[in-house]
């Protein structure tokens, strides 16, 4: 008898608990994924895989980077995103370690993504597959930071950690901050096999355009240009093998050179950078019904449907 009531226990328990976790992200709630995924502390136990877009996607068996290491230092441990595809955690710390090369004694490392990828509460419209991190541009003078001086963020108080700007004011050319260390570390990234692309400034791909040397410079096409990124850069990964359903971006075959350095990189710190002109018309203006496509607004359902089953799975 008590073998028979351990057992219906066991089952009630069971289906109570599916049922809780199911309803905890009931479609009809209309719960962006942005806060599903934010408030989970533990990655899937399922084997590792990208799963997505690197903007609409999520995570299983997400592996974790410790705060500190040898030749690293996380900053803002406290939102979390410190979560990678195990080949994203591999590379940073293999990246880590190769900067000493540079006379650097390790680096930085902003954001990752959340324990199951998806996206995050605020921040970033990509990191969503574990295959991307933020590594900051201001050289470690030490790995061993308390976590109050380890934080920049407003939401946690007052900011301590300070980053390093390496841009102009005006965004045209980097400024007396950058050094040939910074280029160095950045074409040891792009040179790696891993590595899809790598987003910087446009200011700064301008001056390693014109400062690379004449050798070898098919790894500049790695280094893309795009907003902000002045005070970090950020390394986004080819989709790993065992992620059938990861999404690679393909790196731009339009240019008829191999490193980018072209007139439409010229357009960022030039045409872009110029104030939109007004237009004054005397037309009525119709109000459109404003349809939000950014990551901020995914619904679950949004996302690829594998990613149901990870948002559901409770360890």
């Amino acid at each position: 008898m008590n073998i028979i009531k351990g057992f219906l226990f066991f089952q009630i328990f069971f289906i109570s608990t599916f049922l809780s976790v199911a309803q905890a992200h009931d479609s009809s709630d209309k719960v962006l994924a942005k806060k599903i995924f934010g408030n989970f502390i533990t990655p899937t136990q399922l084997r590792s895989e990208s799963l997505g877009k690197y903007n609409k996607g999520c995570l299983n068996g997400g592996v974790e980077l410790p705060i500190k290491g040898e030749t690293w230092q996380h900053i803002n441990s406290k939102r979390g995103r410190n979560w990678g595809h195990p080949s994203l955690i591999n590379f940073t710390k293999d990246l880590s370690q190769k900067v000493a090369d540079f006379g650097w004694m390790g680096l930085y490392i902003g954001d990752l993504g959340n324990p199951r990828g998806g996206p995050t509460p605020y921040g970033h419209a990509a990191h969503q597959v574990g295959l991307e991190v933020d590594i900051k541009f201001r050289k470690p003078a030490s790995l061993d930071l308390s976590v109050k001086d380890s934080h920049n963020d407003q939401r946690y108080g007052k900011p301590f950690f300070k980053e390093l700007n390496v841009v102009s004011k005006n965004q045209t050319a980097v400024n007396s901050n950058w050094t040939k260390e910074h280029m160095n570390i950045l074409k040891a990234a792009a040179q790696d096999e891993r590595v899809n692309k790598i987003f910087v400034n446009a200011a700064i791909k301008v001056w390693m355009c014109k400062n690379a040397g004449a050798e070898d410079r098919s790894w500049l096409m790695k280094i893309r240009p795009e907003r902000g990124h002045s005070e970090h850069f950020h390394v986004r990964l080819k989709c790993p093998e065992g992620s059938p359903d990861c999404i690679d971006t393909p790196l731009w075959n339009k240019y008829k050179n191999v490193d980018g350095c072209d007139k439409q990189l010229a357009w960022w710190v030039t045409d872009r950078l110029k104030p939109k002109k007004k237009i004054i018309t005397k037309t009525v203006k119709i109000k459109k019904k404003y349809k939000c496509a950014h990551a901020r607004c995914y619904l679950p359902e949004d996302l690829p449907k594998a990613c149901l089953k990870t948002m559901h799975i409770e360890n």
